[in-house]
């Protein structure tokens, strides 16, 4: 996410300022499992259609952020934590995949593979 932000220019806030709200995630990343790999490259492709045609020579792969810490900073005087497990993602398991992955239509699309 820029910090530079529309809302940010809009009302002529500094993007530095700890009014202009900050999210700092840390974890560590790994590969998405095969159950996962459908739902992250819909995800993805979603957002970032022009993806699908990158070269698959640059050996690109699918990973996801295992959160540890969540951090929110909104104002002065520090940051509130989130704990991760107590977040609606902490529930999002394989099963939510494979409900995906039977039910997408693009799941089966051989023309959007990396």
């Amino acid at each position: 996410l820029s910090l530079a932000t529309d809302f940010s220019r809009k009302h002529v806030f500094d993007p530095h300022s700890p009014l202009s709200a900050h999210i700092m995630l840390s974890g560590t990343v790994t590969n998405v499992n095969e159950m996962e790999m459908d739902f992250a490259r819909h995800s993805l492709f979603i957002q970032h259609p022009d993806m699908k045609t990158w070269p698959s020579s640059h050996n690109w792969f699918f990973a996801k952020l295992n959160l540890t810490n969540v951090w929110i900073l909104d104002h002065f005087g520090g940051p509130k934590i989130v704990i991760p497990e107590n977040t609606i993602m902490s529930q999002f398991s394989e099963l939510e995949c494979s409900k995906f992955n039977n039910t997408n239509e693009l799941a089966s699309d051989a023309s959007y593979r990396l």
